[in-house]
C-alpha cells in the first residue's frame, strides 16, 4: 500500500515539474511583455505592444494593415514585411514564399513571426495609409453565371486613393447562408444553377476572415468600389455526379448573398500588379473574374492617360452568357485606334451563334497573333485569371522566349 502511495505521490510531482516546465518555457519563447516596435526607422512613433501575438495581428491591432489574402493562414504569401532586429530565425512555413536572397534581406511573412522582443521592421510606405472603413452595398448583380458585379459606396467625407491594378480585402463576420434561402439567381443562370445543386449549398462561419479583391474599377471612377466576385462551390465529384463534401468559398458565398443597403467592412488599397510606365507595346490575357484589374487597367489608360501606346486585349470566356463589359470595350476600340478587343469561346453555345474565334484563350491569341508577331519578347504582357490559364500563358511566352520581367501576374486559383 505505501509502495503505490509513494507511486502516485512521485508521478504527481513529476507531472507538476514538467507541467511548470513547459509553461515557463512557453512563457519565455511568447513574451507577454511590453514589446517596443519601430517600424520604418521611426523611433519618435515606435509601438509599444503586448507580445505574444503574430506581428500580422500586432500590427493590425495598431492600425497598421498589412495585406492578408489568405486571413493569417502562411498560404498565400502576400503579408510580407522586412524585420531588421527581433522575430527569430525564417520558419519552414515561409520559405516556400521566400528565396534565400530575400530571406538574406530579412524578408518575412508577418503571419508567421511572433512578437516576443524589441522589434525593427521596414512595410512599403503606402501600407501607412491603408484603411478599414464600412462600406454600403449600392448593387450586386449577376454579369454572368458565377460572376457578380458587386460595388459598395465608400463613405462620405473618405477618399480610397489607389493605382489601377490595385485590390482591397473584404472583412467576413460570422453568418449562416443558406443559397437557396439566401441568393436570387436571375432567369439566364438560374438552370444551371440549379442542374449542379448550387441551392443545396450551405454554409455557417464561425471565424472572423477577410480575402482580396481586384478592384474593377479605375482611380477616376470615385465614390465607390467595382469587385468582379465568382462563387466558388465545392470541387466537383465526377464519379458521383455532385459536389464533394467539402466547404464552398467562405467569402464568395458571404458577398453573393449581400444585398443593397447591407453593411460591408473594407480595407486597402494595396497592390503590386500595376501599369510599367514605359512606351512598350502592352498585351492584356484574361478570363472569367480576372476581367476585374484589367478593365481597371485599360479604363485608366485610355479614359485617363489617352495613352499612345499600343494595347491588346485578348479574354477568354466559356460561351456568350459569360461575356461581360463588351460594349465598353468596343466604344473604347471605336475611339482609339491604337486599342483592340478580342474574345475566344471555349465552349460555344449552338444558340450562341459565334462566329469569333473558339479555343482557349492562349492558343488563340497565339494563333492569331503572337505567332506572327516580329518581336514578341519586346511587348509587355498583364495577365489576370485562373491559375490554369494564366499557368498555359506563361508557358507560352516562354516558349516564345519572353523574359520573365515582361510577364506581370494578378494570379489567383
Amino acid at each position: 500500500m505505501t509502495t503505490i502511495i509513494v507511486t502516485v505521490v512521485l508521478f504527481i510531482t513529476v507531472f507538476t515539474i514538467l507541467t511548470i516546465m513547459v509553461i515557463a518555457g512557453e512563457y519565455k519563447l511568447v513574451n507577454r511583455g511590453a514589446v517596443k516596435i519601430v517600424i520604418n526607422g521611426d523611433e519618435e512613433n515606435s509601438i509599444s505592444v503586448e507580445g505574444g501575438r503574430t506581428l500580422l495581428d500586432t500590427l493590425k491591432g495598431n492600425g497598421i494593415f498589412l495585406p492578408s489574402a489568405c486571413g493569417g493562414q502562411g498560404t498565400c504569401g502576400v503579408c510580407k514585411c522586412r524585420v531588421l532586429e527581433g522575430g527569430g530565425s525564417i520558419l519552414s512555413t515561409e520559405t516556400t514564399h521566400i528565396n534565400r536572397k530575400s530571406a538574406n534581406e530579412g524578408v518575412r511573412l508577418s503571419c508567421q513571426v511572433k512578437v516576443k522582443e524589441n522589434m525593427k521592421i521596414e512595410v512599403p510606405e503606402e501600407i501607412l495609409s491603408v484603411k478599414v472603413m464600412e462600406c454600403e452595398v449600392v448593387s450586386n448583380n449577376f454579369v454572368s453565371t458565377y460572376i457578380k458585379e458587386f460595388c459598395v459606396k465608400i463613405p462620405d467625407g473618405e477618399a480610397l486613393d489607389f493605382k489601377p491594378g490595385g485590390y482591397i480585402q473584404i472583412l467576413v463576420p460570422h453568418y449562416d447562408i443558406d443559397y437557396r434561402r439566401d441568393i436570387e439567381v436571375p432567369v439566364p443562370y438560374f438552370e444551371e444553377w440549379e442542374s449542379y445543386g448550387m441551392f443545396n449549398l450551405k454554409y455557417k462561419n464561425s471565424e472572423n476572415i477577410e480575402r482580396a479583391y481586384s478592384m474593377a474599377n479605375y482611380p477616376a471612377e470615385k465614390g465607390f468600389i467595382k469587385l468582379n466576385v465568382r462563387i466558388a462551390p465545392p470541387p466537383w465529384d465526377g464519379a458521383r455526379n455532385r459536389f464533394k463534401n467539402v466547404p464552398p468559398g467562405i467569402v464568395s458565398t458571404y458577398i453573393f448573398s449581400l444585398k443593397p443597403g447591407d453593411k460591408v467592412n473594407i480595407s486597402g488599397p494595396f497592390g503590386e500588379f500595376f501599369i510599367q510606365d514605359t512606351n512598350r507595346e502592352m498585351v492584356y490575357i484574361g478570363g472569367g473574374a480576372g476581367m476585374a484589374p484589367l478593365r481597371s487597367h485599360i479604363f485608366h489608360l485610355f479614359n485617363t492617360l489617352k495613352t499612345g501606346r499600343k494595347v491588346s486585349y485578348w479574354y477568354g470566356a466559356r460561351s456568350k452568357l459569360e461575356i461581360f463589359y463588351e460594349e465598353e470595350f468596343r466604344a473604347i476600340e471605336k475611339k482609339f485606334k491604337n486599342f483592340s478587343f478580342h474574345i475566344a469561346l471555349s465552349e460555344p453555345l449552338p444558340e450562341d451563334k459565334w462566329k469569333g474565334a473558339v479555343g482557349y484563350i492562349h492558343n488563340v491569341v497565339y494563333d492569331n497573333y503572337l505567332k506572327t508577331h516580329p518581336e514578341p519578347e519586346d511587348v509587355e504582357y498583364y495577365l489576370c485569371g485562373p491559375g490554369v490559364m494564366t499557368d498555359a500563358v506563361e508557358c507560352m511566352l516562354n516558349k516564345l522566349g519572353v523574359e520573365p520581367e515582361m510577364i506581370r501576374f494578378d494570379k489567383f486559383s
